[in-house]
């Protein structure tokens, strides 16, 4: 089962996100600080995440950069979501694919499986 790492400070879009993505059968665990997501990846690398821009203790572009510098997650592809902006540039962010808020399910969903394959 493939484990997917939420980071997204809004209660009811990750509970929404955690919901979907179990009933999708991934394994699936979810942060709602930049901190708190950084004291989990350093003890385990998910197969994909799932990472608000917007946090209130980080930046979202900051931590995708942070990822690509460090050899055990610069092969773990990252998802970006924001309603405030629209990246152009993903590879230089070290995202792999950008969503805007709101979102679609279905396009959610195929997102996330073009980077799992």
């Amino acid at each position: 089962m493939k484990q997917i790492y939420i980071v997204e400070d809004d209660n009811g879009i990750r509970e929404l996100l955690e919901y979907l993505l179990s009933s999708a059968d991934y394994s699936v665990a979810s942060f709602p600080t930049a901190e708190a997501f950084r004291k989990s990846i350093a003890l385990q690398q998910p197969d994909l995440i799932l990472m608000d821009i917007m946090l209130p203790d980080g930046n979202g572009l900051d931590l995708c950069r942070g990822l690509g510098e460090k050899q055990e997650t610069n092969n773990v592809p990252v998802v970006l979501m924001s309603a405030h902006a629209n990246l152009e540039n993903l590879a230089e962010n070290h995202a792999s694919d950008f969503i805007a808020k709101p979102f679609d399910i279905e396009e959610l969903l195929l997102k996330i499986q073009q980077q799992l394959r």
